[in-house]
C-alpha cells in the first residue's frame, strides 16, 4: 500500500463513490486494513455504504481485512439499527475464522437476537451461523435462540436461522435430525423468496440422513422453477447434497437441471453442473 493509494482511497470515500471504492479494495485489499479509520469521520449513510463494501470485499480477503474488525465488533452496539445490522453482516463475512475477534464479539451478537428489529435479528442469526461452522464448540449455547426464530419468526428471520442452524449442523449431522420437523413446518409456512436457508438446511439433512428428505424431493424440484434465483440456488445446492448420499433419489430435477446449465449466472451454472455430475445425469 502507499500512501497515493491511500489518498486515492479516502478522495472516493468523500466523493461517495463507493462502487469506485469496492474496485480498488479489490485491486489492493492491503487497504482494507486501513479502510477502518474511515469508518470513524462517516455520516451514516457513507457509513453504511462503506460497510457493505466491507462485507463484499472482506469476504475474498479475510486476513487483510481483520484489522478493522474491532470498529466493527464496537458498532454492533451503535444506536443506529441499521448499523447493527450492517456490521452483524460484515463480522460474519470475515471474522469466522478468527477466533479472538469472535469470542470478543459473540455476546454482542447474541444480545442482537433479540434485537427490536427483524432485520438485525436475521444478520446477527446468520453471523452466528458462520462462526458455528468453524467453532461450532463456541455456538452451542445458540441452538436454542436460533430455533426459536425459526418457529416464531417472521419469513427472513425463519430463513436466516435454518441457514444459521444448518452451517451449525455441518459438524453435528444429529442437531440437524432431530430438528427436522421443525424445518418441515419452516418451509411450509415460509414464502418462495424467502425460502432459500431453509432449502439449505434440507440439503444438510439430506446429505447425512437422505431417506429423511426423501418425500419432500418433488418440493424441491419444485423450487428449481422459481423466479426468485436464490432459490433456485439453493434448491440446486440442497438437491446436489441429497445426491452425494443417494443420487437415484434426485433423477426427476435431471430435465429442469439441464435446462439451468447454462444460464448466464455463473454460480448458479457451476453449482448446477456439480449437482448434475454427482446425480451422474
Amino acid at each position: 500500500m502507499t500512501k497515493e493509494s491511500y489518498d486515492d482511497l479516502r478522495s472516493l470515500f468523500e466523493a461517495r463513490k463507493f462502487g469506485e471504492v469496492e474496485q480498488l479494495l479489490r485491486r489492493e485489499p492491503g487497504l482494507l486494513g486501513v479502510a477502518g479509520s474511515l469508518l470513524d469521520s462517516a455520516d451514516d449513510e457513507s457509513l453504511a455504504a462503506l460497510l457493505q463494501v466491507l462485507g463484499r470485499v472482506g469476504c475474498d480477503y479475510s486476513e487483510e481485512a481483520k484489522p478493522v474488525l474491532g470498529k466493527i465488533i464496537d458498532l454492533l452496539d451503535s444506536g443506529d439499527p441499521y448499523i447493527r445490522m450492517d456490521a452483524a453482516y460484515v463480522f460474519g463475512t470475515i471474522a469466522s475464522n478468527f477466533r479472538e475477534d469472535v469470542e470478543r464479539a459473540l455476546p454482542a451478537l447474541r444480545r442482537l437476537l433479540g434485537d427490536d428489529n427483524p432485520l438485525v435479528r436475521s444478520e446477527a442469526a446468520g453471523a452466528i451461523g458462520n462462526v458455528g461452522f468453524y467453532h461450532p464448540g463456541l455456538v452451542g449455547s445458540d441452538v436454542g435462540p436460533l430455533l426459536t426464530m425459526l418457529d416464531t419468526g417472521e419469513d427472513d428471520e425463519r430463513e436466516a436461522a435454518a441457514h444459521a442452524l444448518g452451517k451449525i449442523g455441518a459438524t453435528n449431522p444429529e442437531l440437524l435430525r432431530d430438528i427436522f420437523p421443525r424445518l418441515v413446518r419452516a418451509l411450509e409456512k415460509t414464502r418462495e423468496a424467502s425460502c432459500g436457508g431453509i432449502l439449505l438446511a434440507f440439503g444438510a439433512v439430506g446429505l447425512h440422513y437422505p431417506d429423511m428428505v426423501e418425500k419432500y424431493i418433488p418440493k424441491l424440484v419444485h423450487y428449481l422453477r422459481s423466479s426468485n434465483q436464490d432459490t433456485v440456488r439453493y434448491a440446486v445446492l440442497a438437491l446436489g447434497n441429497i445426491a452425494c448420499s443417494r443420487p437415484e433419489l434426485v433423477k426427476e430435477a435431471v430435465p429442469r437441471l439441464k435446462e439451468l446449465a447454462d444460464v448466464a449466472d455463473h454460480d448458479l451454472r457451476v453449482n448446477v453442473r456439480m449437482a448434475l455430475s454427482m446425480i451422474g445425469g
